[in-house]
Order: C-alpha cells, then sequence, then structure tokens
C-alpha cells in the first residue's frame, strides 16, 4: 500500500498541508479567518485537491504518443500526481518533494528525469515552484502543469467573476472529450473580468493561451473572498469546475495543452512541449495570496 504521509508548514496566517501521493497539496487553511480555501476532494464531486501534471498537461489522442518513433501509453494529466514522492526538505515555512524516473515511468515517458516539488509559505501567500532536471543521456521532451480547486464560501457561481490583470480578448479553445478540436469562442472582447455561470462549463474547462496578464483573480462579488494567482510566465491558463457544479472553482496554469483531435505526430511537434537538454533544470513557478 502506497505510504501517504501528511506534512504540514505554518506561520501567523497559513497551516499548508500536504500528501506524499503525488506531493499534492491537501489544505490551504486561514487560522485568522477560519477558513479552508483547498477543495476538499469530496470523491462524488471531484476526488481531488490539487494534482501536478506532469510529464503531461491534458489528454492524449487514444491515450497514446510518439517519442522517437515508439508508442507509448499514458493516462490524462500523466503519472506524477499518483506515485509517492519522497519529501526531502522540511523547515517551517518550506517543504520539498522529489520524484525520480523508475522503470515503471520510463514504460510510459522513455526518460530519466528528477522532479522537484516545493511549497513555501510567506504571509497570505503560497509559492509553488516546479524543478526538472535532465538526468538522461539525451534531450527529454515534457510539459507540466498545476490543477488547484479552490473551495467557494457560498455555492451560487453566479456571484463570483474571474479577474484579470490587464483587457483581454478572451478566446476560449475548445475541447471535445479533453481534445482540442480546432474552434474558439470569444467570451469576453476588451475586457479584465469574466462574470461565472455553471453554463460556462457545459463544454468543459475554459482554456486561454497567451494572455498579457500577469495574474488572474477569482473573486467572490458579496465578500472579501479572493483567490489571485501570478501567471507570468506560463502560456496556457484552464480554469474548470465540474459542470453543474457551484462548489469549486480551478486555476490552471501549465506550461503545456492537451493534444488536438486526431494528433498522430512525435511528441517533439507538438504545439506547447518543453525541450530539455541533457543535464538542465527548468524551474517553474507561481504565487497564490489569499484573502476572506
Amino acid at each position: 500500500m502506497l505510504k501517504n504521509e501528511i506534512n504540514k508548514i505554518i506561520n501567523n496566517r497559513l497551516l499548508i498541508a500536504t500528501q506524499q501521493k503525488g506531493a499534492e497539496l491537501t489544505s490551504i487553511f486561514s487560522k485568522d479567518k477560519n477558513f479552508e480555501f483547498l477543495w476538499q476532494a469530496r470523491a462524488e464531486v471531484w476526488s481531488r485537491h490539487a494534482p501536478i501534471l506532469f510529464p503531461i498537461v491534458g489528454k492524449l489522442s487514444q491515450n497514446k504518443t510518439l517519442y522517437q518513433n515508439e508508442i507509448y501509453s499514458q493516462n490524462q494529466h500523466g503519472f506524477a500526481r499518483d506515485l509517492p514522492f519522497e519529501l526531502t526538505e522540511i523547515y517551517a515555512d518550506l517543504l520539498v518533494f522529489k520524484l525520480e524516473s523508475s522503470e515503471f515511468t520510463k514504460s510510459q515517458f522513455p526518460y530519466d528525469f528528477c522532479l522537484f516539488v516545493e511549497y513555501q509559505i510567506i504571509e497570505n501567500s503560497l509559492i509553488i515552484t516546479y524543478k526538472i532536471h535532465n538526468t538522461d543521456s539525451k534531450p527529454i521532451y515534457y510539459t507540466i502543469g498545476a490543477h488547484p480547486g479552490f473551495a467557494l464560501p457560498v455555492h451560487k457561481l453566479n456571484e463570483y467573476v474571474i479577474e484579470f490583470e490587464q483587457k483581454e480578448e478572451l478566446r476560449r479553445h475548445l475541447l471535445s472529450d479533453g481534445l482540442f478540436n480546432g474552434d474558439t469562442e470569444i467570451i469576453g472582447l476588451d475586457t479584465n473580468s469574466i462574470p461565472l455561470s455553471t453554463s460556462l462549463f457545459d463544454k468543459d474547462a475554459i482554456v486561454f493561451k497567451h494572455l498579457k496578464s500577469s495574474w488572474v483573480k477569482l473573486k467572490h462579488l458579496h465578500s472579501n473572498y479572493e483567490v489571485k494567482m501570478s501567471i507570468a510566465g506560463w502560456p496556457y491558463l484552464g480554469i474548470w469546475t465540474k459542470a453543474g457544479c457551484e462548489e469549486f472553482i480551478c486555476l490552471e496554469p501549465w506550461q503545456g495543452l492537451a493534444d488536438t483531435v486526431g494528433f498522430t505526430g512525435d511528441v517533439s511537434e507538438k504545439e506547447g512541449m518543453r525541450k530539455l537538454d541533457v543535464g538542465a533544470i527548468e524551474s517553474f513557478s507561481y504565487t497564490i495570496e489569499f484573502a476572506i
């Protein structure tokens, strides 16, 4: 059975809990307001809190991909979210986890790698950092992303908006059974906010590419509740909740994307793939600030 210890960091504002399975956040608790910001993985709605998406983001066409003329199978969002990470460092305000390649991972993703996940709290903010080290003898192709779900204090989606730092052409890229179908839809023009509603998610996640804004904010119109996420350096953003649900919203910064319908090319030809040279390390961070 998977060992799944809970590890915590704490300051005067926040208590953060994580589990070793997937190095996944399990709690973002406001001490002074006595409020849980993270979705609590109620199985009948959505059974995860904040999975890490690696080495793919989204879904593959037929759950398969081509690495150097060989076909490998991999489930949606990759394997990292379901594997045990090693806790390598723990301080009062910092946790560091590590996942290394194994025979199991290489059966789906034919590279040697080391993935580090760091959680650090400063006042009312949580900084999350992913570091990917290529320990193979050849370049590797991968993507990585985050999928945190935030609990809504009032279960009425039409009382919330998504705000952006700058005015945007908010063109969503549409999905069919988890794959991009090539169609787009403008849901906001020259605006810095989207009013939320359940109908927005009838077509699956809202996915934006290459926004100008360096941050995005989930905001309740009738209280001080806010979740502000930095997205500078993240070329893609997903916003999602389960169809018909009004209990949580996911804000998802991504470095890559799901396949397009019918894609059969080599992984190196796919939009959004990261190429990491031998011995190189790439690092990606985002910060979440909380208010209520």
